[in-house]
């Protein structure tokens, strides 16, 4: 399973924070504090389907993406 987004043609997935949880942010709102962390790939993308409009952290460049993701089994 992956979390992936395509940004301005530049394919972007999902990554674990220092190595440890995938890190999803409420829209608006990057604040470490009111993220949310899971240890697995499926906790998060299950986050992300029952939240719409909350966003995860991508690599390559560290952003945190909010449009446009998808999740591939």
């Amino acid at each position: 399973m992956r979390i992936y987004a395509v940004t301005n043609g530049v394919e972007k997935e999902a990554y674990r924070l220092s190595g440890a949880h995938f890190k999803c942010f409420p829209r608006s709102d990057n604040g470490v504090a009111n993220a949310r962390e899971f240890a697995t790939i499926e906790e998060a993308a299950i986050f992300m389907i029952k939240n719409p409009g909350w966003g995860i952290r991508m690599n390559p460049g560290s952003a945190i993406i909010y449009n446009g993701i998808q999740i591939e089994l």
